[in-house]
């Protein structure tokens, strides 16, 4: 193959539970875009093609996919070019060994590095890694000139939204290419799935948000023009595809995959309230036999109890609600969520929610630089107000610092540049790392377990029935909710005695998970119990 797009390992601690293994829709428009100019195109899904494989990369942190020797065994020596994607901040140390030992291979092979990371650190990046370039930004359109400058068509002063180290050690970025405002499929082709282990995303089920037949991942949009500090898509234009537009995606999808779940990872996906009621409908014109949710949140601001009506009139089941935080002074002196945001309509959605039978999650951020005992006390509470409102579930994630937004420079000021592989804390069960004054990594790690402990005995003693029947799912191996999913997911490595995780202690990790999240162990006993089942 003349490109080669790679998808790396995942990185993830001993006792992660914010993981997942979903498609990399990001380089899948990036091949759909270039098969489109003409250009052959393979991706290496390291991830997605070997999600058994796992190795060490320190004492408690692992790699999970293809080892970097498996991917350098793929790569042809008739390769023109290499792109690698970095999301993650906690993912770079591992993707800057993967180019050492690349280029130790290939050295004459360019390579392309994208990503919010290196689009955020990319002085940082050129200069402690050996990748040739970076793509700052969307990728489609410079990724096509970039290989017209490498097959010699063009000059790399006229490739777009590109750095590179020039003679002199010296950064330079060429001219920033506008974003692309029109994500149709006339102009941008639906992802090509083709070219990623589908059977294997879809048996895994390990997604971000509660799975149970064939399903995948969906943008139906880009960007989100709300200015959370926190957020690396903060203030970015927001630009969606047209209700017709996505419906075809999703009719593609079923017949060819046999498909009837769609996970919507925009960003803002309500943003657009007749646009969503009309993908309502015409999923419903359709006759469209599916299932949908939003794993990574809506805003609460532009929904209501009609939106939600038609949503689940046309296949929504779970929707995720992003709080953040429950103290007023976080939200407006921290977060800069915008002036529209509201406790109380968000909670009058949960209500809502739960009043027309859809599940719902609310996500909040402890630790947030400047945040005190108090703010997090008021999220405690806020939290048990969203349980006895009818909220489902909850997730009480670590605040990370993320290159390219102000608690990152905040961050970086007062602590200096973090250990990236510290950023891991986010969903790690079993240890914080605190970047706010008032509160120590201890307290933090404290706080979450009372937080997990109140919800749900909140949710145990206003909704017992919705109590007892996560209890039961989890048992019969069915999810209704994103924390079900990932109970059921830890299990299941546990049960495959074949399967490699052995050596990740997938027993003890759900032991841990128990500990912090009690809707698993409400009583001693129980715990006693799961815990004798997990030494057998």
């Amino acid at each position: 193959m003349e490109l080669l797009l790679i998808n790396p390992p995942q990185i993830f601690s001993k006792y992660q539970v914010a993981t997942g293994i979903v498609p990399p829709l990001g380089l899948a428009y990036l091949a759909s875009y270039a098969i489109k100019e003409g250009i052959d195109v393979e991706i290496i899904d390291a991830l997605g093609e070997s999600p058994d494989t796992i190795t060490p990369f320190t004492d408690d942190i692992y790699l999970r996919g293809m080892t970097h020797d498996q991917i350098i065994d793929r790569i042809s020596y008739k390769t023109k070019l290499i792109g690698i994607s970095n999301l993650f901040s906690f993912a770079f140390p591992d993707v800057k060994i993967l180019i050492e030992e690349i280029k130790s291979t290939f050295p004459n092979i360019p390579v392309v590095l994208g990503g919010p990371h290196p689009t955020h650190l990319c002085d940082y990046t050129l200069k402690n890694t050996k990748t040739d370039y970076i793509i700052i930004g969307e990728g489609e359109v410079p990724l096509i000139h970039l290989w017209n400058f490498i097959t010699g068509d063009l000059l790399i002063d006229d490739v777009p939204s590109l750095a590179y180290l020039n003679d002199d050690g010296e950064v330079i970025r060429t001219v920033a290419f506008p974003r692309i405002k029109n994500i149709n499929s006339d102009n941008l082709p639906f992802p090509a799935r083709h070219l990623l282990p589908m059977e294997n995303y879809i048996g895994e089920q390990e997604a971000h948000g509660a799975v149970n037949d064939r399903w995948t991942t969906i943008l139906s949009s880009r960007g989100c023009p709300y200015g959370c500090t926190f957020c690396d898509s903060r203030r970015t234009k927001f630009i969606s595809r047209t209700a017709t537009d996505v419906v075809d995606e999703i009719e593609h999808c079923n017949n060819k995959y046999g498909i009837v779940e769609f996970h919507f990872e925009d960003d803002n996906m309500t943003l657009q309230r007749d646009r969503i009621i009309e993908i309502c409908e015409e999923i419903i014109k359709r006759g469209l036999d599916i299932r949908w949710q939003t794993p990574n949140g809506i805003r609460a601001s532009v929904t209501d109890e009609v939106m939600l009506l038609k949503m689940k009139e046309s296949g929504c089941t779970h929707i995720t609600l992003a709080p953040e935080s429950g103290s007023k002074r976080v939200m407006e002196e921290i977060v800069q969520k915008g002036k529209d945001f509201s406790h109380d309509q968000l909670l009058e959605i949960g209500r809502s929610a739960h009043k027309i039978g859809m599940k719902s999650a609310a996500y909040f951020i402890l630790g947030l630089p400047g945040e005190k005992i108090d703010d997090i006390k008021q999220t405690i509470a806020y939290a048990n107000q969203l349980a006895r409102a009818g909220v489902d579930e909850v997730s009480f994630g670590l605040f990370i610092p993320l290159p390219g937004t102000p608690l990152w420079d905040h961050v970086v000021d007062n602590y200096g540049q973090p250990d990236f592989l510290d950023l891991l804390v986010i969903g790690d069960l079993n240890r914080a790392v605190s970047w706010t004054e008032y509160v120590t990594s201890d307290e933090l790690n404290n706080f979450r377990r009372r937080a997990y402990l109140l919800f749900q005995l909140n949710r145990m003693i206003f909704h017992p029935i919705k109590f007892w029947n996560t209890l039961l799912n989890v048992f019969r191996g069915f999810a209704e909710t994103k924390t079900e999913n990932k109970i059921r997911t830890f299990i299941k490595r546990k049960s495959n005695k074949s399967n490699k995780y052995t050596s990740y202690d997938t027993g003890r990790t759900i032991l841990v998970l128990l500990k912090n999240n009690p809707v698993y162990a409400y009583t001693e006993s129980t715990y006693k119990s799961v815990k004798t089942f997990f030494n057998k």
